[in-house]
Order: C-alpha cells, then structure tokens, then sequence
C-alpha cells in the first residue's frame, strides 16, 4: 500500500487519461515532500478539457484529498482546455522559490501555448494560488 492510495481516489475510470493524473500526482507526492504539503493545503475544483480527445475530468480537492470524477462537474474554479499532448507539458515547468518560472524553454512554450490560445485556463486570474498550487504538485521538476 502506497502512501498515496487513500489520498486519491479515481471515479473517472472510463478516461484513460484519468489513470496518468493518478500515477503522476501520487509520483510526485511519495517522492517530494514539499509537493504533499502544497498537496494538503489545496481546496478547490478544476477541471481539464481534453479537446482532442473529447475526454474530460474535473479534480476536487479538499486539503490532502483528490477525487478524481469525469466530465466537467458543477463550477469549477478553473477549466483548462487544450489538446492532451500540451497539457502534459504543464508538467515539465520548473519550479523556482516555490512558484512556476516561465522564463526558462517550458515556460515560455506554455506561454506561447496561452496567448496563441491553444491554452486556455478559465479562471487563472479569479484563483491564481490554486492553479500555482496544481503547476507546483503536477510539475515533475
């Protein structure tokens, strides 16, 4: 039993990229404690909109607890959509005094991604600390 089992639970077992999020996250979280304390620190709903894919999911997370569900539930306080390939470079941005830094070649693609509008992340000025938090426990870096 892995430190993360009871921290994460995934109800959307009819998107595969439901299994990635659950295998990158609980990753991050066992090997990097700082990641675990953002991890406890993190209220909110966001959803991701997989356009390509015509898949979605919708993270709930309720300080130490993910629930993963399918679709887009309720109101989330973010909605990023994008294409899968590029939602997995999210996970390549660096983190530098505990913040994403876009000044580096991933940041500045997911930029480009952004203002090309490729990106979009409904919400990113209303809950800027929740969609730094999610950048900081998604980032492999």
């Amino acid at each position: 039993m892995t430190v993360t089992e009871n921290l994460i639970e995934n109800h959307a077992e009819e998107v595969p990229f439901s299994f990635i999020l659950t295998e990158l996250l609980g990753s991050n979280l066992e090997q990097k404690p700082q990641k675990m304390r953002t991890f406890q620190s993190m209220y909110g709903v966001i959803a991701i909109d997989l356009v390509d894919i015509e898949a979605a999911v919708t993270l709930i997370f309720a300080g130490g607890k993910l629930r993963i569900v399918q679709g887009i539930v309720g109101k989330p306080d973010i909605i990023i959509q994008t294409d899968s390939d590029k939602v997995i470079g999210l996970n390549s941005i660096t983190i530098r005094f505990g913040l994403p830094y876009y000044f580096d070649e991933a940041g500045i693609t997911v930029l480009k991604q952004i203002v090309g509008g490729k990106l979009k992340i409904k919400g990113m000025l209303t809950h800027p600390i929740l969609l730094t938090r999610l950048t900081k426990i998604m980032s492999v870096m």
